[in-house]
């Protein structure tokens, strides 16, 4: 029993006006829904739980096995969903007729992105992602890129989702709770405001209790009805008896359907802290009740109108909401005239309306599937990519190549040809990072991420490219790669001044490091600076040498590194090293990045030396009759023996490469 239930099913009845639907229950438990279901909506069950059911899956041993692919519930002792409902679930979604797949919650939309078949997939976020929990969120955001839609509640959530994971920003859309039309309507006269929910500390009715109290005040014959039931129930009680209104606040427990209820009021209160949306909001509004709202994210201001079919007031604010409360029931043409424009409010979130939004949304899905998404990449010896996705289809009209930061917004676009052709030119500015790479429409907006295969990045002519640039940035170098979730990316290396890593040589005294300065020339003074990773005061110097023709080397004391590893550090220190080609000039970071090898950290191994010399021999540990006769010798005045000597320190230095390409040196104590 809950909102998302209600709205999936009233969605699914919604659309089976003109449409096929069927509804696909992971796990039955109970004989009827709480909520009536369209009997055009056929409901396939993957699992009956219920024990005297003729198709009871609880004989079978895979319904107590959690499962592998969907996540289960953290903490869970017994699985919610079984490895049995798993286990139908994939087959289903394998095996499907379905044109379009949604999903209603995280944990499905999880197993949909991995699904092979060819139907559009969606996935409906009926609350918030970013208070998921963080298991959840680690595999819920990367899936959001094998889905063809993504809808949330609200404008607010839509934007978002889009900041959290920007790869999907063209895939959203707005699609609010499907509310079907109420058969109750409320007369406006009953002297009897009324809120429904669970009674849990989100929602808050602890604030509503006392704000009706200063309501009561001036209008003791109105009476406060809570429906529902939780946690909060006692407390909730036990403050109602203590401000003696016990005959005038009633908890009524819980009633399902709780509409018809809604006849009988002249108010409906939301008090809730956050709110994604509010299926109880719109359910009030048909049955031609105003509504006083907390201003919670984002639900209630999506769907009221303050001053035209409700009241919204700050969050958290008793007297606001008691003024707010306290100005319907004494003001009886306000109330009414607020009745009336909820009844015509709340049409836009009635069945024939949800059902023509969510067909929008599915056709203009259908028109992206129709965009490619495979691509090709290649360096010519000019360093220029060339991607190519094949002959564009007649409804794409003109499109563009986008390339989007790597968790930002920024993003570039390069022109598409008729025949499905995009060239990033290597000297087009693209700033250093990694970038992903899209189709977009320019009529439309329209927009898919690209991705690739193990033969689509052919990147042979860039191992030929000319470096330094003779002209703009001394380096400037694309390299085109495949991600491992399958899309194509694209790693810019841009620099003004550069300092190449070339060889390094490693022995137990001295770590040299040979590179090439690239836009600046090396002069008196220069130096090589090691910066501590978590204190940036703390700073290394090493003197630079000048080899000539632009090659530069430094020798890094090993026993000077190991002595900068105090006993106040971690066991492990990490030093990143840049140069300085003069006294106060910018620091120049020490990389490896005019190269086809896209992480320097997996290839380029060095060797690691040890400081510090093998252990002495440690005497044996003290036994009891052992430190007896060191206390007996010590008392008659002799040498009481020689002790454990302590382990000498022992540091492995560690040079490699970091994810950024940037040289370091971690010094781990063993």
């Amino acid at each position: 029993m809950g909102g998302v239930v209600s709205a999936t099913q009233n969605l699914a009845g919604a659309l089976a006006e003109r449409h096929d639907v069927e509804i696909v229950a992971l796990r039955k438990v109970r004989d009827e829904s709480y909520f009536p279901l369209d009997p055009r909506v056929s409901v396939r069950v993957l699992s009956d739980l219920r024990p005297h059911s003729p198709v009871s899956d609880l004989d079978n041993p895979l319904s107590e096995k959690f499962p592998l692919v969907y996540p289960p519930n953290a903490g869970a002792k017994t699985p919610v969903v079984s490895r049995l409902a798993e286990l139908r679930l994939l087959e289903y979604l394998d095996t499907t007729d379905a044109d379009v797949v949604v999903s209603s919650s995280p944990r499905n939309t999880i197993v949909l992105a991995q699904a092979r078949g060819d139907y559009l997939k969606v996935t409906q976020e009926h609350s918030m992602p970013a208070i998921y929990a963080k298991d959840i969120k680690e595999r819920l955001f990367p899936a959001y890129r094998s889905l063809d839609v993504l809808t949330a509640l609200t404008p607010e959530e839509v934007e978002a989702l889009a900041q959290q994971v920007p790869a999907v920003a063209g895939r959203l859309a707005v699609m609010p709770n499907c509310v079907p039309a109420s058969p109750i309507r409320a007369t406006g006269t009953s002297k009897v405001v009324i809120s429904a929910g669970h009674l849990t500390d989100n929602k808050n009715h602890a604030l509503l209790i006392e704000a009706f109290a200063k309501v009561h005040a001036v209008a003791p014959d109105w009476t406060l009805r809570i429906y529902g039931h939780g946690t909060e129930k006692a407390r909730l009680r036990a403050r109602i008896e203590e401000l003696g209104l016990s005959n005038s606040i009633l908890l009524m427990g819980q009633t399902s359907p709780v509409t018809p209820e809604f006849g009988k009021g002249s108010v409906f209160v939301l008090p809730s802290k956050r709110e994604a949306f509010g299926n109880v909001v719109v359910e009030a509004m048909a049955a031609g009740l105003p509504v006083v709202a907390t201003d919670a994210d984002h639900g209630p201001r999506n769907i009221l109108t303050d001053g035209e079919d409700g009241l919204i007031v700050p969050r958290g604010d008793v007297d606001a909401m008691a003024d707010a409360i306290r100005r319907l029931v004494q003001d009886d043409g306000l109330r009414l005239k607020m009745a009336a424009a909820a009844v015509r409010n709340a049409e836009r979130f009635h069945e024939r309306a949800s059902r023509e939004r969510f067909e929008a949304i599915i056709e203009e899905a259908l028109a992206r599937k129709e965009l490619p998404r495979h691509a090709t990449a290649r360096v010519d010896r000019d360093g220029s990519v060339h991607v190519a996705v094949g002959t564009l289809p007649s409804s794409a009209g003109r499109a563009d190549l986008v390339l989007r930061k790597v968790g930002a917004a920024e993003e570039h676009r390069f022109p598409f040809s008729a025949e499905g052709d995009a060239v990033v030119p290597w000297d087009a500015g693209v700033p250093h990072g990694t970038w992903e790479l899209a189709l977009a429409t320019r009529e439309g907006d329209r927009e898919v991420a690209l991705g690739t295969d193990g033969y689509g990045c052919d990147t042979r002519d860039l191992l030929g490219v000319e470096l330094p640039r003779r002209q703009g940035p001394s380096l400037a170098l694309l390299l085109p790669h495949r991600h491992e979730d399958g899309g194509l990316r694209l790693r810019s290396a841009l620099r003004d001044v550069h300092a190449e890593v070339g060889p390094v040589g490693v022995d137990e005294r001295t770590i040299t490091v040979r590179a090439e300065l690239w836009g600046a020339e090396p002069s008196a003074g220069a130096v090589v600076e090691a910066v501590h990773r978590r204190d940036k005061s703390r700073v290394l110097t090493f003197p630079l040498r000048d080899e000539g023709d632009g090659r530069v080397a430094v020798d890094l004391d090993c026993a000077a590194l190991v002595g900068e590893h105090t006993d106040a550090d971690d066991k492990e220190v990490i030093w990143d090293f840049s140069l300085r080609p003069a006294p106060g000039a910018p620091r120049v970071p020490l990389a490896k990045l005019a190269t086809d090898v896209l992480a320097p950290i997996n290839v380029f191994t060095l060797p690691r030396p040890v400081l510090g010399g093998p252990a002495p021999q440690a005497a044996p540990a003290p036994t009891v009759l052992s430190r007896v006769a060191r206390k007996s010798r010590r008392a008659l005045g002799r040498n009481p023996g020689p002790q454990a000597q302590p382990r000498a320190r022992r540091t492995e230095l560690r040079p490699y490469f970091t994810a950024a390409c940037q040289f370091a040196v971690k010094t781990v104590r063993l």
